[in-house]
């Protein structure tokens, strides 16, 4: 063959050697893409809402370990770490706590009535927690209770307003005439408003059942949780 028929030749040769690299998918040197059917898609788990009752619950948990902290610190600092607050029973002042005719413990609750001796003596609280800031306790603890005192009274508010509940006030005054009068009284609010807020956690999931079909129920739930949870 001539040298210019062997270019012609080969030349032909290598443009359809090109036009068979063109007409392979640009996927293939990559590898198999995976196929992906519709039954294969994974869900998305969209958080549930919460209740207005777990919504109260969360904010009253909250509210009530940083109560505590601040009981804890103030007790510590003004009294000493070996001292044992026990000792300290009849050295507190009155301060509002709940009754068994607020409706809140197991013989007699009442959603009604337990929602507004709630909200009534948290006021109290929220009225004088002056007398607490006045201790120079840690500020990022005492604002945390100022404001979430201030949603939880707003929320059962709001409750007791579409309830049409009546709101008792409740009076009280507090004088500290020495230092120690002072330190007495700054113990036993914090550590009354523990309490307080130990009982209002474990009435507050109930506040919503009705009644009826779920009475007994609801009274052996309570009992359950009284009992495991007395501290």
């Amino acid at each position: 063959m001539m040298p210019s028929a062997m270019n012609v030749y080969f030349s032909a040769v290598l443009s359809v050697w090109i036009c068979q690299l063109d007409a392979v998918p640009l996927f293939s040197s990559m590898g198999e893409l995976p196929e992906i059917s519709g039954d294969e898609v994974q869900e998305v788990n969209v958080p549930v809402p919460l209740t207005e009752p777990e919504r109260w619950h969360r904010m009253a948990k909250q509210l009530q370990n940083d109560v505590k902290t601040l009981r804890d610190e103030q007790f510590i600092r003004d009294f000493g770490e070996t001292v044992n607050m026990s000792l300290f029973e009849n050295e507190r002042i009155n301060t509002p706590v709940f009754k068994a005719s607020d409706g809140c413990f197991l013989k007699n609750f009442s959603t009604e009535r337990c929602l507004g001796h709630i909200y009534n003596i948290l006021m109290w609280y929220k009225e004088n927690l002056n007398y607490i800031e006045r201790e120079n306790l840690t500020p990022t603890l005492m604002n945390n209770v100022k404001h979430e005192m201030k949603r939880l009274l707003e929320s059962i508010n709001s409750q007791l307003q579409s309830k049409d509940l009546q709101v008792e006030d409740i009076s009280s005054s507090l004088h500290a005439k020495s230092a120690w009068t002072q330190k007495a009284v700054t113990h036993s609010i914090l550590f009354n408003l523990t309490n307080v807020m130990i009982h209002t956690c474990r009435a507050i999931p109930y506040l919503s059942k009705s009644k009826a079909g779920h009475s007994q129920r609801t009274k052996n739930k309570i009992k359950t949780d009284w009992i495991s949870d007395k501290n």
